[in-house]
């Protein structure tokens, strides 16, 4: 049996696509594989020059690592930590470690208020790498009164959502099952109570039948299986088709998350399957 899919929606957010032939458990996996295990690039340390301003530094710290920062090349130029060879040597100074280029983006921020009420946006800091910037400008991070100032470096390396969700490249990721409608003509009398409750609109009545119009759309709320009298609608689901949703905080493309899931999620597999040869449960 082939595996295969239909991209249902696709946007510079989301995508939206449809599963056939592979079971659950595999995808919900892919799933979470994408909300934890995808690497981006967030804020990890800040360190304040000056802040006089209402909010406390660990705030402020909070509120800037929750910045998505674009993580495409990132992924190219950039090592975990972790996994880099140079970081690894046990004589290189911890000072060292958070200086490394291969690990680490520095960003700084400045701003003062000398009169009146300034407001402060993500787009006033200012990346030392044009590729790993705020996927906005407009991401507010703090309101600054007359004389006030804010004033820091940050350091941002990749990580992963399974951390500390600012390291999770999607907001939203979702599987969910598809409606099988099945209607009982010889049981429906045509009453059109379930078109009327129908809150996504997917029934309808056209000459002396009842129709579904678009099964994709069905929330599986059972509406209308409730307000027949005849029991003449059932609503089930596919054993063999299943959506996967996801939208992204913009660090990365959706294709790419995609794409990344699916390495680690086969990579895991390859790792699972070679131990299980090890311990001889397989040949």
């Amino acid at each position: 049996m082939s595996m295969d899919l239909e991209v249902l929606e696709r946007s510079d957010r989301h995508l939206r696509i449809l599963f056939k032939n592979v079971p659950y458990p595999i995808l919900n996996a892919l799933r979470r594989v994408i909300m934890a295990e995808v690497p981006t690039m967030a804020v990890d340390e800040v360190i304040f020059v000056d802040n006089t301003s209402a909010i406390y530094d660990e705030i402020l710290a909070h509120r800037v690592g929750l910045i998505p920062l674009k993580s495409d090349e990132a992924l190219e130029k950039y090592l975990p930590p972790e996994i880099c060879l140079k970081c690894e040597q046990p004589e290189v100074p911890s000072e060292l470690k958070e200086l490394c280029s291969r690990c680490f983006v520095h960003l700084t921020l400045d701003v003062r208020s000398d009169e009146g009420v300034v407001t402060v946006y993500s787009g006033d800091l200012k990346s030392d790498d044009p590729d790993v910037v705020p996927v906005s400008d407009k991401i507010p991070i703090a309101v600054l009164g007359p004389n006030q100032r804010i004033a820091f470096e940050a350091r941002a390396r990749l990580g992963r959502g399974k951390e500390h969700i600012k390291w999770s490249p999607v907001t939203v990721a979702a599987t969910t099952y598809v409606a099988k409608v099945i209607i009982d003509k010889e049981a429906c009398t045509l009453c059109g109570e379930c078109v009327k409750v129908c809150p996504e609109k997917i029934l309808k009545i056209e000459g002396k039948e009842l129709k579904v119009i678009d099964e994709m759309k069905c929330s599986l709320c059972r509406q209308c299986v409730k307000v027949c009298k005849n029991e003449a609608i059932k609503i089930n689901h596919y054993e063999d088709k299943y959506v996967l949703l996801f939208e992204t905080t913009g660090a990365l493309k959706p294709e790419r998350v995609l794409n990344e899931g699916l390495k680690i999620l086969l990579n895991k597999i390859d790792k699972f399957q070679k131990s299980l040869k090890a311990e001889g449960v397989i040949k």
